[in-house]
């Protein structure tokens, strides 16, 4: 495969997105001054050739969010699911989160990164030749923040802005800050922005689990939980913008992450019907650091008749953890424990080039190529003993399982992609577009004394996209887009180790091994949507999707000759996935009549989404992909008060907004199901000026509801349910910005 191609190809920098190559916008001595605005959100929407929402900063920041999947969740068609963030309802890798275009680094929760950090976020509905087609579902690629564009001379600039919080959630504070500054230095834009949070929970769960043989209850166990977490985190993006000699731009962008998670919790168990579990009182403590360094450097250069981006990038991160389980058996003595030494390690190197030229008739060519080269350590030692004070006095000396549990594995990715993409306007009110792009990925894992597993494959992925003006109707147009995606196992799908549960080993809740035989999941999806754009920044838009896919990655679960349950993912045969989606923004501008002076101008906003799956190797009921939320709904208004202060802060603004995801009750296998429940939530902010700065008061969570989900296996004998229900508690969010 092309893992022989010389590395000397990916060391050629890379293609990046048109909008990185700035014209000269140098002013001649004596001309006068023209200031000149990006297109807003909306515009770039409405005239993009590719299907896209866009959310811009004041969008990011409007209910002062400290997460970024928490400002996304009011977005047409987005869920949540924990971090994950999701399209079409699908998670689990159906979605690809992309970093300033790139494929974000293995691991990477989107929540890392504050919204603060973010100057905006795509969501593509469709794939599309330069942004990768590992997207079935869709891509979200986040834009960090850029340099400042302030003039004059070296060091001057936009002044600091300080942005400080605090929350309380979940019967815990959590404090942030951000930081943003912007200049010139040495004729070049520089900027850093940077974040430092720490985010305090304590969770409550409840867990119900019965049992049933043929009929007949076996079991009957309630689980009452403590789960303390604290997550410390500091964020810091730093960018250089230079202009050289002969027009050419030079961009440096870095990024680097640190973070500590500590946790700790405990289960009681009430034993309400037949033999209680081997640890009815269970304690647990770990903590996991997260180490991340990017950057990136692009090159971009005009010619008389096209534009040439070269981009180089390099990635390290790190996650080492610590994690201690300790199991108290039903007479009150600690009978085991288990001490788990993990590590994860990953180094990346990329580059890419695109070259965009006009050609005849409207015709915008663009030719490139990514390449990376990924090298991926994790190892996993876990030791099973003992507690110490324990002994045969105690008589549990014959139950303690010693043992030692060494998983290691090294895996080398290499990824090549090779594409070509044809963007033009055949007529007046029509625009067309056509890709076509190869990737390639060599994945090659070696796990400790097992042999190397190698797995290799390709995709050509065609893809057509069409935006009509509908005659007579310029505000009117209709979109349709055609495409071939996939999505990749992960290298720890591959490796056929054992992940061992710690205790109450059942359907349920399995051990998991990997499977080195899995192949990528192929998918045919087609997208169509009528947007109808109004004056004032209204808008309505219906789209419609539908996906095939082949090869679709199931649950496979098994008993081992020990009796553990296990999970392994396997191919399955296809699925299908379609939807409708709703999207619509009314601006109703303050009225002008004396009578009604102070009425606030109006921005309402309604989405809706519905999505349907289904999985042909699994029966009905509830044969859905991915365990794919069957709808989404969110119902939002904000309001403006006034003019902005002379000072040049914000007006008052206030809104509210109710976000709604379907309960979903979804077949793993033909047994085993797994239970989501409603979420909703209401949420309602306020932000005012006041002592030089900005004042935000945020309510995230007025309707406190009761988060529930669960699985249940019933194979015709046996039945296992586990049931899990987690409290909801009053939150607040106050916030304050101002330059310094």
């Amino acid at each position: 495969m092309f893992r022989r191609v010389p590395a000397l190809l990916l060391s050629l920098p890379l293609l990046t997105d048109g909008a990185a190559l700035a014209q000269d916008t140098t002013a001649p001595p004596a001309m006068q001054q023209v200031e000149i605005k990006a297109p807003d959100a909306q515009a770039q929407r409405r005239d993009s050739g590719v299907g896209r929402i866009v959310v811009g900063r004041e969008e990011l920041a409007r209910y002062g969010d400290t997460t970024l999947s928490g400002a996304l969740k009011r977005q047409s068609g987005v869920s949540v699911a924990g971090s994950e963030i999701r399209l079409r309802g699908l998670g689990a890798g159906y979605t690809q989160i992309l970093l300033d275009g790139e494929p974000a680094p293995a691991g990477f929760a989107i929540d890392t990164l504050s919204p603060d950090l973010v100057e905006r976020v795509e969501i593509l509905r469709s794939a599309s030749a330069d942004t990768g087609t590992q997207s079935p579902a869709g891509s979200i690629n986040i834009v960090l923040r850029k340099a400042g564009a302030g003039s004059g001379a070296a060091g001057s600039g936009a002044a600091p802005r300080l942005k400080l919080g605090v929350e309380r959630a979940q019967a815990r504070t959590s404090p942030n800050a951000a930081l943003q500054w912007s200049g010139r230095l040495g004729g070049h834009a520089v900027g850093v922005n940077a974040s430092l949070a720490q985010t305090r929970t304590l969770d409550t769960p409840r867990i119900d689990e019965r049992s049933e043989t043929a009929g007949v209850p076996v079991a009957r166990r309630r689980f009452d939980e403590r789960d303390d977490a604290r997550l410390t985190r500091l964020t810091v993006a730093p960018r250089l913008d230079a202009r050289l000699d002969g027009g050419d731009t030079l961009a440096l962008q870095g990024l680097f992450d640190l973070s500590r998670n500590r946790f700790g919790g405990r289960q009681l168990e009430t034993t309400l019907l037949g033999a209680p579990t081997a640890s009815p009182d269970a304690r647990w403590r770990g903590v996991y650091d997260t180490r991340l360094a990017k950057g990136d450097l692009t090159w971009a250069h005009r010619f008389d008749a096209g534009r040439l981006a070269l981009k180089a990038g390099v990635e390290a991160n790190r996650r080492p953890g610590d994690y201690l389980f300790r199991g108290i058996d039903s007479a009150g003595i600690p009978w085991f424990e288990r001490a788990v030494g993990s590590g994860a390690a990953e180094r990346r190197a990329s580059s890419s080039g695109k070259y965009v030229a006009p050609l005849w008739n409207g015709h915008d060519i663009a030719l490139g190529w990514e390449g990376a080269l990924t090298q991926r350590t994790e190892n996993r030692l876990q030791r099973d003993s003992l507690p110490a004070g324990a002994g045969a006095a105690a008589g549990t000396a014959t139950q303690a399982p010693y043992a030692v549990l060494d998983q290691a594995y090294d895996a080398r990715i290499g990824r090549l992609a090779l594409y070509a993409q044809d963007e033009w306007t055949p007529r007046p009110g029509l625009q067309a577009y056509l890709g076509l792009r190869w990737e390639g990925l060599d994945t090659r894992t070696g796990a400790g004394d097992s042999a190397a597993v190698a797995s290799a494959s390709s995709v050509f992925s065609p893809i057509g996209q069409l935006v009509w003006k509908l005659p007579g109707r310029p505000r009117d147009q209709l979109r349709l887009a055609l495409a071939r995606t996939y999505k990749a196992p992960q290298p720890r799908q591959l490796v056929p180790r054992r992940y061992t549960v710690n205790n109450d080993n059942n359907p349920a809740n399995p051990d998991f091994e990997g499977n080195p035989g899995l192949r990528p999941e192929l998918a045919w999806g087609l997208d169509a949507a009528l947007e109808s754009y109004f004056a004032r920044g209204g808008m309505a838009s219906v789209s419609l999707y539908a996906r095939r896919i082949r090869d679709v990655v199931l649950q496979r679960l098994w008993r081992d000759a020990g009796g553990a349950w296990v999970a392994t993912p396997a191919n399955g045969g296809g699925a299908s996935v379609r939807g409708i989606e709703f999207d619509a923004r009314l601006p109703l501008p303050a009225p002008a009549a004396a009578s009604i002076a102070g009425w606030p101008a109006l921005d309402l906003r309604a989405n809706l989404g519905r999505n349907w799956s289904h999985v042909d190797a699994l029966p009905g009921p509830g044969n859905r992909l991915a365990a794919q939320a069957p709808f989404t709904l969110n119902l939002g208004a904000d309001a403006r008060f006034g003019t902005a202060p002379a000072q040049g802060l914000p007006a008052p603004t206030a809104g509210v907004n109710l976000h709604v995801v379907g309960a979903n009750t979804a077949r793993v296998t033909p047994a085993l199901t797994a239970i989501e429940g409603a979420v909703r939530e209401l949420e309602a902010y306020a932000a005012w000026p006041a002592n030089g700065g900005q004042w935000r008061v945020t309510m995230p969570d007025l309707l406190r509801r009761t988060r529930r989900g669960g699985q249940l296996y019933a194979d015709g004998t046996v039945l296992e349910q586990r049931l899990v229900a987690t409290p909801r508690r009053a939150a607040l969010r106050v916030q304050f910005e101002a330059a310094l």
